[in-house]
């Protein structure tokens, strides 16, 4: 069922972004709610979810970027978001907490991306730079973990505080059976 899900998810999402992509380019008024525009779609694999999204859990914020000269304005634009109902986000946890690892990196003299590092109890040996392009090359969830556990998740947390990104926590290890295990090592 999850996996089912998931697919009608992900072609949901890759029709979502053709379909604005497409209809963006014909579009003569950015005034309109491109969201809107793009869930109304009678495209086959967005009309199976959006004739019962409920069903289906959808929460989707789009945000526009608009660009004039030296200045950058955000626009959101939002369906079913709902700030009290539990959002899983999969992999996109992954890109903040690269983003926290290369910032501790960075305040650090003695680290940079090529510095070999290890986690206790794990058999692998490796860089900072490896792991980070593992996690936006192939989305990988050892990478993930490994640089969990080198920033902790506590810190991480703290991190996602201080850049007021939330409400959004870090709570658990992706895909590995002491996942839950709060102790970072």
């Amino acid at each position: 069922m999850r996996t089912t899900l998931e697919k009608v998810l992900k072609n949901l999402l890759y029709s979502f972004v053709l379909t604005g992509l497409l209809s963006g380019c014909a579009s003569t008024s950015p005034d309109t709610d491109p969201l809107k525009k793009v869930l109304s779609s009678n495209d086959i694999r967005i009309r199976k979810v959006m004739d019962d999204p409920s069903l289906h859990e959808v929460q989707i914020r789009f945000t526009r970027i608009i660009r004039n000269n030296d200045s950058v304005r955000f626009e959101d634009y939002d369906f079913g978001v709902d700030s009290q109902q539990y959002f899983y986000p999969a992999s996109t946890v992954k890109f903040p907490i690269a983003v926290l690892a290369m910032e501790k990196i960075n305040r650090n003299k003695y680290l940079n991306l090529d510095t070999r590092f290890y986690v206790e109890g794990d058999s692998v040996e490796t860089t900072f730079g490896r792991e980070i392009t593992k996690i936006f090359a192939i989305s990988d969830n050892d990478a993930n973990n490994r640089l969990l556990e080198f920033l902790g998740q506590d810190a991480i947390n703290a991190g996602f505080r201080k850049k007021n990104i939330g409400p959004a926590r870090i709570s658990h290890r992706l895909s590995v059976p002491e996942a839950d295990e709060v102790t970072t090592r």
